[in-house]
């Protein structure tokens, strides 16, 4: 598909998937050494997670692991992450001027159960920051999930809700009339692709963690696309609106940290405009 026949399936469905982001002969080598980064810093990532849940929070599905702001652990992706059809995509609809906001790794390993239906940031309203539904039909987020792995029925590709994105509200804070957050739902759809895919979506799309019951890991990074228009500062630590909106309030909000000045100097030449909002002194 061209960027014009790609956009229009995020417009209507809410999603769609622009394959070979990442080349197939460079994909292995990404995987690893993202997984590598991941491992290294598990006990501090779930140390994090726990506190959360202690708060009554929830958070994540246990099996998976999570690695936030791994472009401070390795930068062996970064390259990719100015691929000029998902640049084009996220300009047709915010326009010049866009920014990285998040960038995770998430490994789903063997016996990750399913987990809840829900929309990401801004309109999660499990997070103490959110657009308060019902929402105003316009995106303000563009979601991706890059496929480290082969995404497959068996290993939990992301389940997805097409046409979801276009509902004023998501079932992740509950209470919506005839929706269960934690039941299948009859319309639902697996993202599926070969690794180096992206599945890229409206972060408005209903979608949950579907359980991974292979033997091997699945892998994936969490990247997310937006105008500058948003304000992004209650998701980065260290900002005053951080301080006032997530930590005075003792909510749960989808934190975000800051770029190590050295790592953004080495970043791509064409990639350091998404990050210059969020490097450290």
């Amino acid at each position: 598909m061209d960027v014009s026949e790609l956009a229009a399936n995020i417009q209507h469905k809410g999603y769609c998937i622009v394959e070979d982001v990442i080349p197939a002969n460079e994909v292995d080598d990404v995987r690893l050494q993202v997984v590598a980064a991941q491992q290294a810093h598990h006990a501090e990532a779930e140390a994090e997670l726990a506190k959360t849940r202690a708060r009554g929070h929830r958070i994540g599905v246990p099996g998976v692991g999570l690695l936030k702001q791994v472009l401070n652990a390795t930068q062996c992706f970064a390259p990719y992450l100015a691929d000029e059809r998902i640049l084009a995509i996220a300009e047709s609809f915010f326009g010049d001027f866009v920014r990285i906001s998040c960038t995770d790794c998430v490994i789903n390993h063997p016996g990750t159960e399913r987990g809840y239906w829900h929309a990401d940031w801004p309109y999660n309203a499990t997070n103490s920051t959110h657009v308060k539904a019902p929402y105003p039909d316009v995106m303000m987020h563009l979601a991706s999930i890059w496929m480290l792995t082969d995404f497959t029925p068996e290993n939990g590709g992301t389940f997805v809700l097409p046409g979801s994105h276009l509902q004023p509200n998501n079932p992740a804070a509950g209470g919506m009339d005839g929706v269960d957050q934690d039941a299948p739902h009859a319309d639902e759809k697996q993202a599926l692709g070969s690794a180096g895919s992206v599945l890229l979506y409206d972060s408005r799309l209903w979608h949950s963690v579907a359980p991974n019951q292979s033997n091997a890991a699945r892998a994936a990074l969490v990247v997310r696309y937006a105008p500058w228009w948003l304000n992004l500062t209650p998701t980065m630590r260290g900002t005053p609106d951080h301080e006032r909106m997530v930590l005075e309030t003792g909510g749960k909000n989808y934190d975000a940290i800051p770029i190590r000045r050295e790592v953004f100097d080495g970043l791509p030449e064409n990639v350091k405009p998404l990050y210059r909002h969020w490097v450290t002194a």
